[in-house]
């Protein structure tokens, strides 16, 4: 008898008897992969105690929205138009993975794991090759529940990884953990830890994990801690070179610290290849994971493939002429070469597979002879300049013909040469159509028809491409919240800093006023350096408020040590400059420069307006909103409001300040108002806070922009309202209630906006949107476009983020000139 890993004894493999026991996701999810799956009680007490029902339950609704999410999204990508193409795999280099022994014993022996029994586990690495659907029972025959998928670029990973997700899903029962596949694309192992990055991608992606939970985390971070998350990661190999092993070494420091986690990762076979095993320096492994690599497709599959894909027979008696050309060659041919890869095979049925709705006089098809037609007589047709490369892909040109042409060696005379020209070839294909498939069950309804023509929209993917390409690295994440990047960082700080000159012009204070408050951020810049700015902006301000009270009683202190007067106007300009600093770093830097701006005014303030006065401030006040804009800005979308305690605290302190100062001005009355308004207004515009974007309201693109917007508007109108009222009572209870309110109304409108900038995305976003509009990189409807070439399958969509079909295709667009 043969015995397994662990020397139980089996009767061979017709007779295996897949029977498993303990917790473990991977194991109990197994699929039927050699007869019927009994599942054996644990031999402990069960980890899942009654309180973590409430976990269960975020678990349960997660799965729910996995599911859904998956299926609309390989819906879009046709995976199942005709069926999926049936890919296989085998063993990977054992050089690259931990020994199977080690596996085994980690399973059995390792602190934290459940005790499981080894009677469905592989006896080795060689019995995990497999094809078509088998990769969750592969997945199940390894005793640790972690697999690395490695394969060639367009290998059809992605798909590998979607597909074992489903397979997950369908046979998950209420309490087993929920696969959840993650790209690794936008991770920095440099800056971040993987468990940090995930609970704020997971809180991206779900709507409902970024809220906390029992424990203060997010619920994503506690479903993780708590085992109720099975990790699929995909794209090692997007994350760049110098980081990649930072990244294997964070991925095993949360593998450490979460025992028995479930994970599968992907990567293509070089670049993994050349981390965890490079020419020099330490070698390195994935802890406790075995490996599989997929394999190259063979030609009677792809025939298959294309023939049943084709939508008919007369359409699919066309690869047969090219199937049999490829065959009774005596030489390989490079088509031959080239379809071994899901990706191209892909590219071929979408080139070369006429759509149902497709527009006519496009050129596809035969001619009416059922030849191929005339490339000489087709004006969209222009001939290949570089053989390397295949056609000129500046003319956007749609395919032409017959698929036999592939095969005319003149014409492509590489594998590389019909690679360029198949990737070439997909989006004027995908665009060759009356309209676009119609919109999931949860995207939200287009308000017009959009209508791009295909050289329009080669035009705009070609920009965004080199965008993630060169600027970004060569991510692939397209996220509607880095556009603002592409644009000249000062556009919002420039935006503020223009809607701040009235409110500067109209104050009635001195000129020093201005030059107190260029003083104080320049004080607050330098202090940012040792007191960065925190994720809140409510430190900061603390640390103004407080700067602004000790910078005007020492100002003031020094007038009166030299014995010269100080009106109670020299205290209102000192306090009124004191907050501003506060937004550009954190409460040090904000105590600094609220500080020095506080001092020089109340040392050296005016009360009355003087000749320059209107200028200097106009000046200091656009350049301290510019530097708060453009520094401060927030970086993430915000997903709703949330009250903060330190603001609303900050707010009382700043309406008790200003009370006191007006009062000693303007009497107790106007003090007293002033106070009150200043008060319940800086309470509610500093102490309503932008969400942070990990806990977004749904996955959808532009569902997370409609929030992020309806944030930024909220924070700004009260802002701007908090700050309006309080200086049209200041300036009224001095000037009069017509000067009152024209302060009123510049100074809502400068603090509102820049407020807005500051505690959500859209604001930043819009301007850089407008302005690469105006550039002709992007279509001015930038996000129904985006969602439109998501429903014709030019992009895929994992969460709340863009990617383009495949990185090989944002690679060739981004190479274009």
């Amino acid at each position: 008898m043969e015995r397994d890993a662990q020397g139980e004894e089996r009767t061979g493999d017709g007779d295996t008897h897949n029977e498993f026991s303990g917790v473990g996701g991977p194991v109990v999810l197994g699929r039927d992969f050699l007869g019927p799956v009994t599942i054996n009680p644990p031999a402990g007490p069960p980890s899942r105690a009654a309180g973590e029902a409430d976990l269960a339950r975020a678990a349960d609704d997660l799965a729910s929205a996995v599911t859904r999410q998956w299926r609309e999204e390989a819906a879009l990508r046709r995976l199942n138009d005709p069926y999926p193409l049936p890919v296989r795999w085998r063993p990977a280099a054992p050089e690259l993975m931990e020994p199977w022994r080690s596996l085994v014993r980690l399973a059995t022996t390792g602190i934290g794991w459940a005790s499981a029994s080894p009677s469905g586990w592989a006896s080795g690495p060689e019995a995990l090759s497999g094809g078509g659907g088998e990769l969750l029972g592969v997945l199940a025959r390894v005793p640790t529940g972690r697999l690395v998928v490695l394969g060639e670029p367009g290998s059809g990973k992605t798909v590998l990884l979607v597909r074992l997700v489903l397979d997950l899903l369908v046979r998950r029962r209420p309490g087993d953990p929920v696969p959840v596949l993650v790209p690794l694309a936008s991770w920095d192992p440099d800056r971040e830890e993987l468990d940090l990055w995930l609970e704020q991608r997971l809180g991206i992606d779900y709507p409902w994990l970024g809220d906390p939970g029992r424990t203060g985390a997010g619920r994503g971070r506690e479903l993780l801690d708590a085992g109720w998350i099975m990790l699929v990661l995909d794209g090692l190999d997007e994350i760049p070179d110098g980081v990649r092993r930072r990244a294997i070494a964070r991925i095993n420091d949360t593998l450490s610290l979460h025992p028995g986690l479930g994970m599968v990762l992907s990567s293509r076979s070089a670049p993994f290849a050349a981390t965890v095993r490079p020419r020099s320096g330490p070698e390195a492994r994935v802890i406790g994971a075995a490996g599989v690599e997929v394999e190259p497709l063979d030609l009677d599959t792809v025939a298959s493939y294309l023939r049943d894909s084709a939508g008919g027979p007369a359409n699919g008696g066309r690869w047969q002429k090219v199937f049999a050309a490829l065959a009774a060659g005596h030489d390989p041919h490079p088509l031959g070469q080239l379809l071994t890869t899901p990706l191209m095979a892909y590219l071929a049925r979408v080139a070369y597979n006429p759509s149902p709705d497709a527009v006519e006089g496009t050129g596809y098809g035969s001619g009416p002879d059922g030849r191929p037609s005339d490339p000489a007589q087709d004006s969209a047709y222009v001939p290949a300049q570089d053989p390397e490369r295949g056609p000129a892909p500046d003319e956007h040109h749609a395919p032409v013909g017959h698929p036999v042409e592939l095969l005319d060696r003149s014409q492509f005379p590489t594998p590389a040469a019909i690679r360029a020209h198949l990737l070439d070839s997909f989006i004027p294909a995908s665009y060759a159509r009356h309209r676009s498939p119609p919109p999931a069950r949860t995207a939200r309804p287009s308000r017009s028809k959009p209508s791009w023509t295909r050289e329009e929209a080669a035009h705009f993917l070609t920009c965004l491409a080199r965008d993630l390409e060169h600027r970004q690295q060569g991510t692939t994440d397209l996220r509607w919240w880095d556009l603002p990047d592409a644009a000249p960082r000062i556009l919002a700080g420039a935006a503020a800093g223009l809607v701040a000159v009235p409110a500067g012009v109209v104050m009635p204070f001195g000129a020093w006023l201005g030059v107190g408050m260029i003083v104080g951020v320049a004080v607050a810049l330098t202090g940012r350096r040792w007191s960065p700015p925190n994720r809140s902006f409510n430190r900061g301000l603390a640390g103004g408020l407080i700067g602004s009270l000790l910078g005007s009683a020492f100002g003031l202190g020094m007038r009166a040590v030299l014995g010269i007067e100080s009106p109670a106007g020299y205290l209102v300009s000192g306090l009124a400059l004191g907050l501003v600093p506060g937004f550009l770093g954190g409460f040090r830097a904000g105590l600094a420069g609220g500080v020095a701006a506080s001092f020089v005014g109340a040392f050296v303030g005016e009360p009355e307006m003087g000749d320059s006065a209107p200028l200097v401030n106009s000046v200091g006040f656009a350049v301290a909103a510019a530097c708060v804009v453009t520094l401060g800005h927030s970086r993430l979308p915000a997903r709703g409001l949330r009250w903060s305690p330190l603001g609303i605290l900050t707010g009382l302190g700043g309406g008790l300040a200003l009370g006191i100062a007006v009062t000693l001005q303007a009497g107790l009355l106007n003090g007293l108002l002033s106070g009150v308004v200043g008060a319940v207004g800086g309470s509610f515009g500093a102490g309503l806070e932008a969400k942070p974007a990990e806990a977004t309201a749904a996955a959808d693109p532009r569902t997370v922009l409609a929030q992020d917007r309806a944030t930024f508007w909220t924070t700004a109108m009260a802002g701007g309202l908090a700050i309006g009222i309080a200086a049209s009572f200041v300036i009224g209870s001095l000037l009069g209630p017509w000067r009152g309110a024209l302060a009123g109304v510049a100074d809502g409108l400068a603090t509102g906006l820049a407020w807005g900038f500051l505690q959500a995305r859209y604001g930043s976003f819009t301007l850089a949107r407008g302005w690469l509009a105006l550039r002709g990189q992007v279509p001015w409807r930038l996000m129904p476009f985006l969602a439109d070439a998501h429903r014709r399958g030019v992009l895929r969509q994992v969460g709340a983020t863009y990617q383009l079909r495949h990185a090989e295709l944002q690679r060739r667009l981004a190479g274009r000139t």
